[in-house]
């Protein structure tokens, strides 16, 4: 029963931080949320770079606002791919709670924000060249904030909503705590309980580890939209069980609910693939090479 109290331990150590990352998060989500939505739209060429800088906010909702927006046309493809990729849901808090690998976040996050930056702007230019490629609508930057409506975020709040200060400021970041901690004990018992029965060497065989197929698994795993993705892989990344060139792989293909709001609402089934297609190809190819290096 080592295995229970050890992963006891090790997530309440993390508790202090997680609370005090995700009180600071929400209050940002609270006081600035609303302006978001409408500055993701005014840049022209350059909305992936805004995108990417927003998608690396570890809050729940944005890249739902970014899938909303995008099954109205209002925003492309590339700006789309620039908040999938740079979101990294809650593996942000996660890290940072762990004083092993909270110097690794700002590096992480830089080279995600890189990623989806440059791709993001390079396949808007490279689909502007093709003669079936559709320009996106024209924008109202007066109506298109509501284009989210309706959408919940992975606390199932819904993001249309202007909450009171008390569930804006406590109730959500309190809830969000909460959820985070039991996935983390969760994980932590199941990991530990399979290293003491298994061994580390074997899960490096199974997680593929040192072969350029990791990055490949870790971006499916990211495809999950949830939340819990991003925690395993955080987990899996603070353990040594995958690298980070499979980390940022895994990452970069998580986009969290945003993922599901694209599925259900975006009109045309072979776009939506293309979507996916591109955003896992991308996370793959960056994860392969960050690998390498």
């Amino acid at each position: 029963m080592n295995f229970l109290t050890e992963a006891l331990v090790d997530t309440l150590k993390l508790l202090p931080l997680l609370v005090v990352i995700y009180f600071l998060v929400s209050f940002l989500e609270y006081r600035y949320g609303e302006r978001m939505g409408s500055v993701l739209t005014r840049f022209g060429i350059f909305n992936p770079v805004i995108g990417a800088l927003f998608g690396c906010i570890p809050q729940c909702g944005f890249s739902v606002v970014g899938s909303a927006l995008y099954v109205k046309r209002l925003i492309s493809i590339g700006t789309l791919l620039a908040v999938f990729i740079s979101t990294s849901d809650e593996a942000v808090p996660v890290l940072l709670s762990m004083p092993g690998k909270a110097h690794m976040v700002w590096t992480l996050i830089a080279i995600k924000v890189g990623i989806a930056t440059v791709a993001g702007i390079g396949v808007d230019l490279l689909l502007r060249r093709l003669p079936t490629s559709k320009p996106a609508k024209p924008i109202d930057a007066d109506n298109h904030s509501d284009d989210a409506k309706g959408h919940s975020g992975c606390c199932s709040h819904h993001l249309d909503e202007k909450h009171s200060k008390f569930e804006a400021l406590v109730y959500h970041p309190l809830l969000h705590t909460i959820k985070i901690f039991i996935y983390l004990l969760v994980l932590s018992v199941i990991l530990n309980l399979i290293v003491e029965k298994i061994g580390e060497k074997r899960i490096a065989q199974i997680l593929l580890g040192g072969t350029v197929f990791q990055p490949f698994l870790a971006s499916l795993i990211g495809l999950i939209p949830n939340c819990f993705a991003s925690v395993l892989l955080a987990k899996l990344f603070a353990d040594g069980a995958i690298s980070f060139g499979s980390l940022v792989a895994g990452l970069s293909a998580s986009a969290g609910l945003g993922l599901l709001v694209l599925v259900r609402e975006n009109k045309s089934f072979k776009n939506t693939l293309f979507v996916i297609g591109l955003l896992v190809a991308i996370s793959v190819l960056a994860g392969i090479i960050i690998q390498a290096i």
